[in-house]
Order: structure tokens, then sequence, then C-alpha cells
């Protein structure tokens, strides 16, 4: 709904789960940083048009975890004890 890349569409949670509303899921690209942010702040759905549009009002609450972007690079860098952390 937001239009964005192939590539990032190809990664972010938001695709993989549709039956849940984005907002909702861990780790979708939107909630992600260039600080290391580990994808649970949602203050970015707050100013969403998709979240205005599709929440009706409901209060913001994470409900799918370990699936995102984020979780997906902590996991590959636990199992090649690697640091992924963009410096």
């Amino acid at each position: 709904m937001c239009h964005c890349p192939a590539q990032i569409r190809e990664d972010c949670p938001a695709t993989k789960y549709q039956f849940m509303p984005c907002w909702q899921i861990e780790g979708t690209y939107c909630k992600l940083d260039d600080y290391g942010e580990s994808g649970t702040d949602t203050s970015i759905c707050e100013v969403c048009r998709v979240y205005k549009k599709y929440s009706s009002g409901e209060p913001i609450e994470l409900k799918l975890f370990g699936r995102g972007i984020d979780s997906s690079l902590k996991s590959l860098e636990k199992a090649a004890n690697i640091d992924f952390t963009i410096r």
C-alpha cells in the first residue's frame, strides 16, 4: 500500500503476514532506522497514512514478534557470531 520498492517488499514482514495490520508486526521496514532500531518503535505508525486510514483509532500494540527484518539479522548474528550493527 505504501508503494515500497520490490527489494523492501520481499524482506518486509508486512508483505509475508498480510493477515495482520502492519502496525502490529515487529520489524517492518518502516519501523527500522539507521541507528540500530530494533523494529519495535511504533511512533512512525502514528503518522502513517495506512494506520490512519485502517486502524479505526485502535491503540498501536505489537502482536507478532521475531519475524521482522531486524529479528532476522539478530538470529544470523547469533548463529554466525558476527556483529551486523551499522556503525
